[in-house]
């Protein structure tokens, strides 16, 4: 073939150049076209694979914190109450409300990407190592695995897991479980018997007796038990069917038996004394009646935290001469103050006379004296001067200050000139830096004679519930920190309050954004519970009678809740009833809120034959170190 030639003619001066310049062939230009084409397009396909790459890499980075956002999640849910998670073979969705973390649905999306979780149990051998298969489930480990799928292009799937094992931490390091349950038994059993309470499993441990060498026949009457907030230690006790106060210590492995004074009391529906822990230091006290009246009539008894369990740990008594009252002493409540900067420990009393007063303890001696008058001089009451709890006290959580609460007897007419009291009953005086006066909490109805008030562990708040012992009604009151909004009226078929009972509880419940004022209280003739919700202030819904299982004997004699300090969702309720059977019932919150309650006592009475019902027959107390 030819080769194609370029001649071109340049004139350079008056010359004619003519030069010849060789041209490509045909093939040549082929070939360079086809090189062309191949350079062009490994050129454009690694380009495009460099953006498939690219955009492959920033998929996956957002898959990645799209799946690790979803175990923080989960972790979040997690420290709001431990029993918020659970093994479960369905796979959860997450949501964010009111910027806290709760599960919704089987999985969630955002943009292109799904995201599932999945929680399940996790197995140990014999050494505590994490196994697949075998070994025994560990109740307080989980696994947690978050996928998060999506599709990158056409037929192309793509999915990234992370996994992690979340721990109930908070969990008591102990055999102990998370609390301790104390009470007596009739006939011929020597000791107080004792159950460890487990969070985990919601159940309690089998009966034990404390072991203790006070060998009374337990009667039953006026058991307390607190626990230190710097160790794991409690110091519980009783009086016994002469009159006679037992103090034990529980160093978490043994029971000892401290020491012993007479309170008086025998054949009475009262409590002649109060223990509690100072919140830093650690160190305890102990205050009871003496039985005498006129000067002196209480006695204290200290035990540094420094120290452990044993006689020779405690000072001897010091005595106590009140100056607003001067009859024996037949009531006795005390209250720790929750503040972390305060080792302050408020005492109040009621006498033989239906006087009440108060004073506060202050790390280590009375260093607040008592109002400049008696707070009330007439008690509310059913037949004699304190045969019921009438008066109650609790401390704000943020500002340490002091609220206390009572009923005004009803005989005096708590609206003048009327012989049942319909307004203006319950009656209550505040300590900041002085003590305020007396007030009315306004709205509330009929007499106080059982009454129970409660701290939000968050806040200033406060809830205060009354049952009385002649209409049948349950009164509410809401404390905001500065004002009470009262409520009259809540439920008009309870069952009366009579001699040694206490019909009515209250707790908080918070978990998330969520919180709740909860009541609970024997309703009418049922052999279920009663119970109330609270939202905002003293806006409360009687809810519909949860059916315990088995049934609780009618009436019921003695109420109490406390509140998980670790896990401030759920709250246990402990309580007597008529027949001497002790249970033991539990309530959980979801941050949606949604409420479960529980048989925490197995389904079944944690004792059929409690030495007295009334009078508070047991004492429960959540560990609160570790």
């Amino acid at each position: 073939m030819k080769k194609l030639r370029d001649i071109r003619i340049k004139k350079r001066g008056d010359k004619l150049i003519l030069r010849k310049y060789k041209s490509f062939s045909l093939i040549e230009i082929i070939l360079a076209i086809a090189i062309f084409m191949i350079l062009a397009v490994t050129g454009i396909t690694t380009i495009l694979h460099s953006f498939s790459v690219n955009k492959l890499g920033e998929e996956q980075t957002n898959a990645d914190l799209y799946a690790q956002e979803g175990l923080e999640a989960v972790r979040s849910i997690k420290n709001q109450g431990w029993s918020n998670i659970s093994a479960d073979v369905q796979t959860k969705g997450l949501q964010s409300s009111n910027g806290y973390w709760e599960f919704n649905g089987t999985g969630d999306s955002k943009d292109k990407y799904t995201r599932t979780i999945l929680i399940s149990s996790v197995n140990r051998d014999g050494s505590g190592n994490i196994i697949e298969s075998g070994g025994s489930v560990d109740p307080d480990t989980l696994k947690v695995t978050s996928a998060v799928s999506w599709n990158f292009s056409g037929p192309r799937n793509d999915v990234v897991t992370y996994s992690t094992y979340l721990t109930n931490f908070r969990k008591a390091i102990s055999s102990n479980g998370d609390a301790l349950l104390l009470y007596g038994a009739a006939g011929s059993v020597a000791q107080p018997r004792y159950r460890s309470y487990t969070n985990a499993s919601d159940s309690f441990s089998t009966d034990n007796s404390t072991g203790s060498s006070f060998t009374d026949i337990i009667g039953g009457k006026t058991f307390k038990i607190k626990t230190s907030p710097t160790k794991q230690e409690a110091i519980a006790g009783y009086v016994n069917n002469s009159g006679v106060l037992r103090i034990l210590c529980y160093d978490g492995t043994n029971w000892s038996s401290d020491w012993t004074v007479t309170v008086g009391g025998t054949g009475t529906n009262d409590q002649r004394f109060g223990i509690a822990y100072e919140k830093t230091s650690g160190d305890m006290l102990v205050v009871y009646s003496r039985n005498v009246g006129t000067t002196d009539e209480m006695g204290y008894r200290t035990k540094l935290g420094s120290v452990g369990c044993g006689s020779a740990n405690w000072s001897g008594e010091t005595t106590i001469n009140p100056i607003r009252t001067s009859g024996i002493i037949h009531w006795i409540r005390m209250e720790g103050s929750p503040s972390s900067a305060s080792d302050n420990i408020a005492l109040s009393w009621a006498d033989a006379n239906s006087d009440l007063s108060a004073m506060i303890w202050t790390s280590s001696s009375w260093g607040t004296a008592e109002p400049s008058a008696p707070l009330e001089t007439n008690l509310e009451r059913v037949s004699t001067s304190q045969d019921v709890q009438s008066f109650d006290m609790a401390y704000e959580s943020v500002t340490g200050n002091l609220m206390i609460v009572w009923g005004l007897y009803q005989a005096s007419g708590c609206t003048a000139g009327t012989t049942i009291a319909t307004t203006n009953c319950i009656r209550y005086a505040r300590h900041t830096s002085s003590w305020s006066a007396v007030a009315v909490i306004p709205t509330v109805a009929d007499p106080a004679t059982n009454i129970d008030i409660s701290s939000n562990p968050d806040t200033n708040e406060l809830l205060v519930a009354s049952l009385d012992n002649s209409q049948n009604d349950l009164s509410i009151a809401y404390w905001s920190g500065s004002a009470w909004t009262g409520k009259a009226n809540q439920d008009t078929t309870t069952r009366a309050a009579s001699v040694g009972s206490k019909r009515v509880a209250t707790g908080w419940l918070i978990n998330g954004s969520s919180t709740r004022k909860i009541v609970t209280y024997n309703d009418s003739n049922a052999t279920n519970l009663g119970w109330v919700v609270c939202t905002t202030g003293a806006t409360c819904t009687t809810q519909t009678d949860w059916i315990p299982t088995p049934s609780f004997a009618n009436p019921q004699s003695w109420y109490e809740t406390q509140m998980d300090p670790k896990n401030k969702n759920q709250l246990i309720l402990i309580l007597s009833d008529n027949s001497s059977d002790l249970y033991a019932k539990r309530l959980v919150m979801t941050a949606a809120p949604a409420f479960t309650w529980s048989n925490s006592d197995g389904s079944s009475a944690l004792e059929t034959s409690l030495g007295q019902a009334t009078t508070c027959p047991f004492g429960f107390a959540y560990w609160r170190n570790p």
